[in-house]
């Protein structure tokens, strides 16, 4: 199903055994896709902003990209997301149960953005249309609303948020194979610190490569909170030893 440029209330979607969605520029409000078992979804297609606003996608399954894309007080109670490229999603006030797996969630636009906006600048011009509007504004913006959403009963794998989102403003998971640093940084450095003690061997280098990676790719970037999860460093339910290291070093060095 293809909709663009609507506005649409209360419909319920949920029975009508959808399997993709295409959203252009449209808001919808109340609107149910409870159930549906989605193979490609492209919430925020095109080069518009679409809307969701107090919708649920309770016991859905969504894989696909997330466009430029709002959620607004949306629940996803025992829903699965999974593989969804999320560039430019927004989420406020939102609440997860279920899973989400192998998703990243953006503060900001990654890498890239400005050259793929000027991209397709360049492409609209060789078809003779013009920009559109707000297209700028949405793809150059420094920043993706994040806030109020409650993950604290969904079940997170390989998925990690980065560039500037705010981990305080967020409800977590707090099981036992969670690891949350609210000064990620001050962490990062101690656990370092830590490893001057160990023996100068693989382990300690591949370890001291891992938190340096961090640093460079997460804290300089403005990611203040990390959230890690050991089934993400696992095999086969076995904690690899060069991560058992990382988790004990990051626990001693957050306390």
């Amino acid at each position: 199903m293809v909709i663009e440029h609507e506005e649409i209330v209360g419909v319920d979607y949920s029975t009508q055994g959808l399997t993709e969605l295409v959203a252009v520029g449209t808001r919808f409000e109340r609107c149910r896709f409870d159930g549906l078992r989605f193979q490609y979804v492209a919430l925020g297609s095109g080069m518009e902003l679409s809307q969701y606003v107090e919708c649920s996608f309770d016991g859905a399954v969504l894989t696909g990209t997330a466009g430029y894309s709002r959620f607004i007080g949306c629940t996803f109670r025992n829903a699965e997301i999974r593989d969804l490229t999320a560039d430019y999603l927004e989420l406020v006030e939102c609440a997860f149960t279920g899973r989400i797996k192998s998703t990243t969630f953006w503060g900001a636009p990654p890498p890239g953005s400005a050259e793929r906006f000027t991209s397709n600048l360049a492409f609209l011009a060789e078809q003779g249309q013009p920009e559109p509007p707000g297209y700028r504004m949405l793809a150059l913006r420094e920043s993706n609303e994040f806030h109020g959403n409650d993950f604290s009963g969904v079940d997170l794998v390989g998925v990690d948020f980065r560039y500037g989102i705010d981990l305080t403003r967020q409800r977590l998971p707090t099981g036992s194979d969670y690891l949350y640093l609210e000064d990620a940084e001050a962490a990062l450095h101690r656990a370092l610190m830590l490893l001057v003690d160990r023996p100068a061997d693989d382990l300690t280098a591949q370890v001291e490569r891992s938190l340096r990676r961090m640093l460079d790719r997460e804290i300089s970037t403005g990611q203040r909170q990390l959230l890690f999860r050991e089934v993400d460093y696992s095999n086969k339910g076995v904690l690899k030893p060069h991560a058992r290291l990382m988790f004990d070093l990051l626990r001693n060095a957050s306390n």
